[in-house]
């Protein structure tokens, strides 16, 4: 069917489902990371998805495909049954009857579509219902629910907000107003309403709430604003797409007490810094010191790495950007190199990507929901190390190399209670379905199996036959067996999941990287896996089994210090 012939059509829970499915099974045959909000979104990118399925000749997706596609057509038809063309003649009270029932079928539609976002399993999909139900923002359907005040009474505008969160472009542009939003409901506010401040990277989000019109500040400048107002006391939250650097830890201890603490350091979500190129590239694959290479402007035509023989141009954020520290600190710092001044600077993510899309030379980095048309590329730490593709689940495991975790960073000292609140609300499932609903990687737990089997050595792959691996990694502070912020948070995910899926069991798989002797690695291997074993045990979950792997199955080389950190972790399977 033609795009555009359902463009008004809304979407029901088993076409969100098969959709949700599409996404899946294209992502494992066509080997290429699939936004789902464009899937349900974007009528012309679902056309080119069906048609690319096909493709791929596998029963299973071919069959899915024509699923979707009469589902598509039966709710059309369902739309359009040809009465709205018959002339009728109707009465003032038949028109205002009709009107009536409008109304009220409209508000039980959107008051159902917050109780089905609450309640439903987040791991089947079903957390972008809502935003494929309908395009309707907060504050419309929360209209009915106004409070009564007592007539004559005004309502006051606060003089101050209950708090300031700033940092983060990549954090504060979508993610936080969402769920500033959704926790100001949870709060019983009415009236929400999200206003465009003095810049395009400030906003306000306001609410009527115990009488009073109260609102929350986020200011988005960019990851390094989170700490420089938190030491200036011009902000009580900070969001940052980078851990803290330890010179701002220092700074701020005073201040605000030691951020890298669990209580202070929140990890709201992921997001994988993808790599992408125009989709008639040939290359599929690059490492870090040939992305080293490209970004410097050592490399400048296709042809020095395989490809045709045309120059390469470059696409990069800007510098107020947590995707452009994020990747200057993980690719061209440790390299101390700079970026090459030929390259092309934009403040849009979305900007950038279509334009690579549209330029045969191009390369660019982006945030993994800003994909779009761009052809995205595997990454590996080296040459000889794994590529992996950047897909929701390696990011989430933090396999990929080029994963980064979303921070929030709370005061230890002169805390403000309505920062820690929302903090919370932001860690809780539902929290967390709305990091997933913008596109980027919410920590929920999902399965999935990432790697071919024979990734893995031999006993390991005997014990897992029948299993499947859980998005989480259990990963440590440097140089100890102390779980980090993380890994402590993922703890309580982790027993919760196990409780709902009983008597399914647990099974751990820690690893080592290859530094030192050989049998050592083994037995510190064994040590992490026993460390997260304990931890388990003492919410009352008794794994099957917790091995040590040593130093098989590498993500990364061990000769740098982040290829080491991403090798020691601990792998989550279930049974």
């Amino acid at each position: 069917m033609s795009p555009k012939s359902h463009k008004h059509m809304h979407y029901n829970v088993a076409l969100v489902d098969k959709l949700w499915n599409l996404k899946r099974l294209c992502e494992a045959h066509l080997k290429m990371h699939i936004p789902l909000n464009m899937v349900l979104k974007d009528e012309e990118y679902r056309a080119e998805l069906l048609e690319k399925a096909l493709t791929a000749n596998d029963d299973e997706l071919t069959k899915l495909v024509w699923d979707v596609r009469q589902m598509e057509d039966s709710i059309v038809t369902a739309t359009h049954t040809g009465d709205e063309f018959s002339p009728k003649k109707k009465t003032r009270g038949t028109i205002k009857l009709s009107f009536i029932a409008a109304v009220a079928c409209s508000l039980l539609l959107l008051l159902s579509g917050y109780l089905l976002r609450s309640f439903l399993p987040l791991d089947a999909g079903e957390v972008f219902v809502l935003q494929a139900i309908t395009e309707t923002r907060v504050k419309s359907a929360v209209k009915p629910q106004q409070q009564v005040y007592v007539p004559g009474s005004p309502v006051i505008r606060a003089s101050k907000p209950l708090f300031r969160v700033h940092g983060s472009n990549t954090v504060g542009e979508k993610l936080t107003p969402r769920l500033v939003e959704s926790y100001l409901m949870a709060r019983g506010a009415t009236d929400i309403k999200t206003e465009q401040g003095k810049a395009p990277t400030e906003k306000a989000v306001s609410a009527q709430l115990n009488g009073r019109i109260e609102f929350i500040e986020i200011h988005a400048h960019g990851s390094s604003t989170a700490f420089t107002d938190l030491l200036q006391g011009s902000a009580e939250l900070g969001m940052s797409s980078r851990r803290i650097k330890e010179q701002e830890r220092e700074l701020l201890l005073g201040k605000s007490g030691d951020l890298t603490e669990p209580g202070s350091e929140h990890i709201i979500g992921l997001d994988g810094l993808a790599i992408i190129t125009n989709t008639q590239n040939s290359i599929s694959q690059l490492s870090i010191p040939q992305l080293v290479k490209i970004f410097s402007g050592e490399v400048t035509n296709w042809s020095e790495l395989g490809g045709k023989d045309l120059p390469i141009t470059l696409y990069a954020r800007d510098e107020n950007s947590g995707t452009w520290d994020s990747i200057k600190s993980m690719v061209l710092d440790p390299a101390k190199v700079t970026l090459a001044l030929t390259a092309k600077r934009f403040e849009s993510s979305t900007e950038l990507s279509d334009l690579v899309a549209k330029d045969e030379g191009a390369i660019g980095f982006i945030g993994l929901p800003y994909v779009r048309r761009a052809k995205l590329l595997a990454i590996s730490t080296t040459k000889t190390s794994k590529a992996i593709l950047p897909t929701h689940f390696t990011v989430s495991t933090e396999d990929y190399p080029l994963a980064r975790r979303l921070y929030f960073y709370l005061p230890q000292k002169n805390i403000n209670t309505d920062a820690e609140e929302f903090v919370k609300f932001s860690a809780t499932e539902r929290g967390q379905s709305i990091v997933e609903d913008i596109g980027l990687v919410s920590q929920n737990i999902k399965t999935g199996q990432p790697f071919n089997n024979n990734f893995y050595p031999e006993e390991m792959r005997s014990l897992t036959a029948r299993s499947q691996r859980l998005s989480i990694n259990f990963r440590f502070k440097d140089g100890s067996d102390e779980l980090d912020t993380k890994s402590i948070s993922d703890l309580d995910r982790l027993v919760k999941y196990v409780e709902i899926n009983s008597p399914k069991r647990v099974q751990l798989f820690g690893f080592s990287d290859s530094e030192g002797d050989k049998a050592q690695n083994v037995e510190l291997s064994l040590r992490r896996a026993k460390v997260v074993e304990q931890h388990l045990i003492a919410r009352g979950i008794y794994p099957l089994v917790a091995r040590g792997m040593g130093e098989e199955a590498p993500l990364a080389s061990s000769k740098s210090e982040e290829g080491r950190r991403m090798n020691r972790r601990v792998e989550v399977w279930i049974l």
